[in-house]
């Protein structure tokens, strides 16, 4: 069975739902983030990312728009159009749904590596469709 609680650079996730649970069609993760874990901007070729903040705050920023968003907002990026956000409070909650499944892996591959280099968090995003601009 895949690893469903871990630790990935700095955050906790938790596994609700992966490929094998879906046949393909949706991920559901849950994050536990803090600032200074937010990533850089990037867009995804495949997928689909909702995220619903659960507690906390942060800014988002979706092809070059801003906003901020608070506990119980949602937030969609779309694939294709580069995205990020930035957290405002201690630590923020999300549970986010990815379609189609299979980006997890890309969080589970660097599970545990608490220092990864930028070279090799860049190598592992490019093997599923994900560049940094």
């Amino acid at each position: 069975m895949s690893q469903r609680s871990f630790h990935y650079l700095g955050s906790q996730v938790r596994v609700h739902a992966d490929a094998a649970d879906t046949n393909g069609q949706f991920a559901m993760l849950e994050f536990r983030a803090f600032p200074g874990t937010e990533p850089p901007l990037h867009v995804h070729k495949n997928e689909d990312e909702f995220i619903l903040l659960l507690e906390g705050r942060m800014e988002v920023t979706v092809g070059g728009n801003q906003r901020v968003v608070e506990a119980g907002d949602s937030v969609h990026f779309p694939r294709g159009v580069p995205h990020t956000f930035r957290i405002l409070t201690p630590s923020i909650r999300t549970v986010g749904v990815i379609t189609p499944a299979g980006f997890e892996e890309f969080f589970r591959g660097l599970a545990g590596d608490t220092r990864p280099s930028f070279e090799r968090i860049a190598q592992a995003a490019a093997q599923y469709g994900t560049q940094f601009c």
